[in-house]
């Protein structure tokens, strides 16, 4: 879907984390890369008071909004794959320049 101006990246937020290995074992297409859990809660922003189960996923739309932030023990896991291809395509189908999202602001319908 990256001709659709569909966009993947992976973050470990586990210390010491094979990133290389992880690449090479899973011939990962995307962008593989690290950041602290403080890096990924703040990106996330995520409170200090709300658990964060592995794995985090999120989807980040044109205008750079947080749209889509589910953990492991969501709902958007159970037939996971069909449930993000199904938030995926919602996001292509809206209007909006393709290419990279500017910085993320907050998540839509949060105050």
């Amino acid at each position: 879907m990256k001709a659709r101006g569909f966009e993947v990246l992976l973050a470990a937020v586990n210390p010491n984390a094979d990133v290389v290995g992880f690449a090479r074992q899973y011939q990962t297409p995307f962008p593989v890369g690290t950041a602290n859990y403080e890096q990924a809660r703040g990106f996330l922003q995520l409170s200090v008071m709300r658990q964060a189960y592995v794995p985090w996923f999120t989807l980040i739309d044109r205008k750079g909004d947080l749209r889509v932030v589910a953990f492991g023990n969501e709902a958007l896991f159970t037939n996971e794959e069909a449930n993000i291809r199904n938030e995926v395509g919602k996001l292509l189908a809206e209007k909006g320049p393709a290419g990279p999202a500017l910085p993320p602001k907050k998540a839509a319908g949060k105050k």
